[in-house]
């Protein structure tokens, strides 16, 4: 026994050169894989595109549900070598409001080659908008901030449950008679009228197109729904054992074998035995709620999306208007919050502070490590996209639409720019001069 275990033992540190390959490669892969995606992000070209509606323009938050539909048709996975050798990632988008010397803006940040296709599914719902290309509205903010002349405090979001719990969407208030209908989005731009041209408040939803089944980019938030789901119905099923079932089997019965007869492998054969099926009749109104909850967002396409928010000012008046701005805000998010189901929350790792600087643009090497710890606004900017591995939310397109879409105007809103209306190019059959 002892000279048989003697033998298992040295085999094993024999072989300890092969382990520490196999650690050296997933090590190299993945800071392989962050390089060659580093360099492929910084070949991408943007344009900002802003939407500006005309005045009096009803639409419902559901018009933009019906352009995210549509603009997540660009999702695609391409094949390994462009993954792993050229750094492919699917394609991003970036939606912001940005609030600046009382008014609301409304921008999307997409790759150069979507520009005609975003323009066109904003068309296919708010014809009387206007889309024009513009420069980075930040633009005129410096490189780096903290500074002498300003100073910003910002955070990240995070949900307090699992991915595939819902949040409160727009169907809640409009199905609310219209005298009671609050819109956040217009608490937001009411906010805004009282912004100097010395103050920003900058909301961004940074998001990428995923399937519900895609274990990197999506962390398969559809698929674990599903579980919760015949979790909470009680519907057992034996789970299929895996390759380390199989391994761990097999040396326990080598063991075993010294001291007793071969026993009878039990891996593959157990079977549970599944509790009595709930029925939907046997759960109280708040369980079915969350069911149909859970359903009803697994069933729409959903974005991976970082949710971010910063308050920039000139020194003179950033601490008298931090407090009120921020409370805005927060209060904005706390409009999406349910109990029984999800919320959105700051991130307290992610706030600034005066040991956490935010900084516009630091060094390619500087920027990985930086975003990993702190909080980093470079690619609000459009210089790199995020690697989206800390503080991602899964959002289907009704939850995206009820963070980003015009407000209706019940009442006309003072912060949001309006337009008298959209100039149509004439037919180009008419003649001209």
């Amino acid at each position: 026994m002892i000279d048989f275990l003697r033998f298992v033992l040295g085999y094993i540190f024999s072989i300890w050169w092969f382990l520490l390959v196999v650690l050296l490669w997933f090590i190299v892969k993945e800071k392989h894989l962050i390089t060659v995606r580093f360099r492929y992000k910084g070949t991408l070209k943007y344009s900002y595109l802003e939407i500006k509606i005309p005045r009096y323009v009803k639409r419902s938050a559901k018009a933009m549900e019906e352009i995210f539909y549509s603009l997540h048709s660009i999702y695609r996975k391409s094949d390994p070598y462009n993954r792993y050798i050229k750094g492919f990632t699917p394609p991003t988008y970036s939606f912001e409001m940005v609030l600046h010397n009382g008014q609301l803006r409304f921008f999307i940040r997409c790759y150069q080659e979507y520009k005609d296709f975003v323009i066109g599914r904003i068309y296919s719902q708010y014809p009387e908008a206007v889309v024009e290309e513009v420069e980075d509205p930040l633009k005129i903010l410096p490189a780096k901030i903290p500074n002498p002349t300003f100073d910003v405090w910002g955070t990240e979001f995070v949900f307090t449950k699992e991915a595939f719990y819902p949040i409160r969407t727009y169907e809640v208030w409009e199905k609310l008679p219209e005298e009671q209908r609050i819109d956040p989005i217009s608490l937001l731009s009411e906010g805004a009228s009282f912004l100097s041209d010395k103050e920003w408040i900058v909301i961004q939803l940074y998001a990428m197109p995923v399937l519900g089944f895609d274990e990197e980019f999506g962390d398969a938030w559809a698929v674990k729904g599903k579980k919760k789901i015949d979790e909470l119905m009680k519907r057992v099923k034996p789970e299929e054992p895996g390759p380390l079932d199989y391994i761990l089997e097999f040396i326990k019965n080598l063991f075993l074998a010294l001291l007793f007869q071969p026993i009878e492998w039990k891996v593959g054969k157990e079977e549970k035995k599944p509790e009595e099926e709930m029925t939907i009749m046997k759960l109280t109104p708040g369980e079915r709620e969350i069911i149909e909850g859970i359903e009803r967002k697994i069933s729409k396409p959903g974005y991976w999306t970082n949710v971010r928010f910063c308050y920039v000012a000139t020194k003179d008046l950033f601490k008298q208007n931090l407090s009120k701005n921020t409370s805005l805000v927060m209060g904005i998010f706390k409009v999406f919050e349910r109990q029984d189901m999800n919320s959105i929350i700051r991130d307290t790792k992610t706030v600034t502070s005066l040991d956490r600087p935010i900084s516009f643009f630091v060094s390619l090497y500087d920027e990985k490590i930086f975003y990993r710890k702190r909080y980093v606004w470079a690619y609000l900017k459009g210089r790199w996209g995020s690697d989206f591995k800390e503080n991602f939310l899964i959002l289907n397109t009704e939850e995206m639409a009820s963070l980003f879409h015009i407000p209706m105007e019940f009442v006309p809103a003072p912060g949001i720019e309006r337009i008298p209306t959209r100039p149509i190019s004439p037919p180009p059959e008419v003649p001209t001069i």
